[in-house]
């Protein structure tokens, strides 16, 4: 029947029907929504998107109050560190400067061990950077930078002289800066007047000043514009171009010294020693000053008594002024020794016609007048010998072979010469 009242069982029935329908739906909606989430094409929930927003700025809040906590102690550990090297850099400063005010070093304490020494030379010019790297090359020091710093600050910067210098492994900065601005080695070296160049080359290097080769060469090229004594030279010909004003005297050079140093400390003793009225003096005689200092050269060389060396200059005047054409030349046997030891190395005690006869422009047997250079080194007293020689009539001298003392026997004429060879001779 249609109209029927309905049992309560089917109500009941029908409400769990529906129920369970609105569940079904209300899943299948959670299930879609949550499939969307998952394949990033959803839509978040408004809620969720506040909360995440609230989470970042709390995140870089606390990000920010741990780089606060952090920028602090970095600052105090910088500083601390600063704090650190000042303090340290001072306390060593103050030990050095306590060690070096209370036990100074001097030249004459450092001990140097002969086993690992070596010499050390500063060339002029040399600045303390080229100076350290010297030293760091020869392993004397470890570092250059320390070694420019200390220099600077102890006040040896510019102070480093010129010269030879011994030095050794394990030295001290100190010791090495102290060496280094003290006096530099040097070797007493005589010559002896009427030494020839060669002679005075061989001498250096056999002193360890230069070797003789390095010093002649340097006579023909050495700057010498500074010296008027040697303004005559332009033009002329000679064996070596400063034979003569080399002036033998006893000098202090540097071991292994510049060979230009050791020149110019000679010929600044020739300056000093010819004096300006030396030159007003040769003029009044009719000599140039290289003509006095080539004559006093063979005077120096033949001449054994002080006494004599006017007397002989003398005899050569007279010669140089004679109008006999048959006293032009010399005739002065040393200039043929000379030649000889120059030539054949060889040392000519008797004097033969053979030996008068060798070519050469400095054989005044050939050749009229002065020889072209001076022989020899000559003394201040052989110069002055010729600029105050003494006037007499003689021609012609030989050596007293008797007397033992080295005198010479003096003449006016040939004949008188040739008697007194036969009795003195």
């Amino acid at each position: 029947m249609s109209g029927g009242i309905r049992k309560p069982g089917a109500v009941q029935n029908k409400r769990k029907t529906a129920n369970q329908g609105t569940q079904n739906a209300a899943s299948a909606r959670g299930a879609r929504n949550t499939n969307r989430s998952v394949s990033g094409g959803g839509i978040p929930k408004p809620g969720a998107a506040r909360g995440g927003k609230k989470d970042g700025r709390a995140l870089n809040g606390k990000a920010r109050k741990m780089n606060k906590r952090y920028k602090v102690p970095l600052t105090i550990l910088f500083v601390v560190f600063l704090v650190v090297i000042v303090f340290m850099s001072s306390f060593l400063s103050y030990t050095y400067l306590v060690d070096k005010y209370a036990n100074p070093v001097s030249a004459e304490s450092i001990a140097l061990d002969e086993e690992t020494s070596v010499k050390f030379r500063i060339d002029k010019g040399m600045s303390t950077r080229d100076i350290a790297e010297q030293l760091y090359d020869l392993g004397l020091i470890q570092n250059k930078t320390i070694y420019r710093f200390l220099s600077k600050f102890n006040g040896f910067d510019g102070q480093y002289k010129v010269g030879t210098y011994t030095l050794c492994e394990g030295l001290s900065y100190d010791e090495i800066m102290t060496l280094l601005a003290g006096e530099p080695e040097t070797v007493r070296v005589t010559f002896p007047e009427g030494f020839t160049t060669e002679q005075i080359a061989a001498r250096l290097e056999a002193n360890n000043v230069v070797t003789a080769d390095e010093f002649l060469a340097a006579l023909e090229t050495i700057d010498v514009s500074s010296y008027p004594f040697l303004s005559e030279l332009a033009g002329t010909t000679r064996d070596h171009r400063l034979d003569g004003y080399l002036f033998p005297d006893t000098y202090e050079f540097d071991v292994k010294a510049n060979v230009e140093d050791v020149i110019y400390k000679m010929l600044n003793r020739f300056n000093e020693l010819y004096l300006p009225a030396y030159y007003e003096k040769s003029e009044t005689i009719g000599l140039t000053t290289d003509q006095v200092v080539i004559l006093a050269s063979i005077v120096e060389r033949e001449a054994k008594l002080q006494s004599e060396r006017p007397i002989i200059a003398g005899v050569f005047m007279n010669r140089l002024h004679s109008d006999d054409p048959s006293l032009k030349k010399l005739q002065s046997c040393e200039t043929i020794r000379y030649i000889y030891k120059k030539l054949y190395n060889e040392d000519v005690i008797d004097i033969t016609e053979e030996h008068e006869r060798v070519e050469d422009p400095y054989n005044t047997y050939l050749y009229d007048g002065l020889p072209p250079g001076p022989i020899c080194s000559p003394g201040i007293e052989s110069i002055k010998a010729v600029l105050n020689y003494e006037e007499s009539d003689y021609y012609f001298f030989v050596l007293n072979a008797k007397d033992g003392v080295g005198s010479h026997i003096f003449s006016k004429t040939y004949q008188e010469h040739l008697e007194a060879q036969n009795q003195y001779g």
